[in-house]
């Protein structure tokens, strides 16, 4: 894809799809960390920090802005970062701290900020809730 990736705050939240995804539009999220690099999570390298160029190769990308004042996400980013190395599981529920997977590190680092962002999700996040939340703004979407 060639997305525009010009314009992201630290705090902003990155989801990529491939086709036929499983579970929803989207397949996978990041939290973007400022200077280019996206923390998120995989099952081979757990939670590490990504370079935001790695996203063009999915199909379908969408770039959305939570709708706080920067020193929430801020915040935000700060609790992210303490999640480095952590384990990574694809079923990582909403509760417990020992493992994530990609969409429950961001989760939880704006819910610990007062932000719920997948609020009618009982008890797993997929990263359409993200797309969907009433908490946040689209910047761009493209698809091939």
């Amino acid at each position: 894809n060639q997305i525009d990736l010009s314009g992201l705050e630290p705090g902003d939240l990155i989801l990529g799809s491939y086709p036929d995804c499983s579970y929803g539009e989207y397949s996978h999220a990041g939290l973007y960390m400022g200077n280019g690099k996206v923390l998120e999570g995989f099952v081979d390298m757990g939670v590490n920090m990504q370079d935001i160029e790695h996203y063009r190769q999915y199909c379908k990308i969408c770039l959305l802005r939570v709708n706080a004042p920067q020193k929430i996400k801020n915040r935000a980013v700060k609790y992210a970062l303490t999640r480095q190395g952590c384990l990574f599981y694809p079923l990582a529920f909403k509760p417990g701290d020992r493992i994530f997977n990609c969409t429950k590190i961001m989760w939880q680092a704006y819910k610990d900020q007062g932000i719920d962002l997948a609020p009618g999700s009982k008890l797993w996040i997929s990263p359409d809730c993200f797309r969907q939340s009433p908490c946040v703004s689209l910047i761009r979407e493209e698809s091939l």
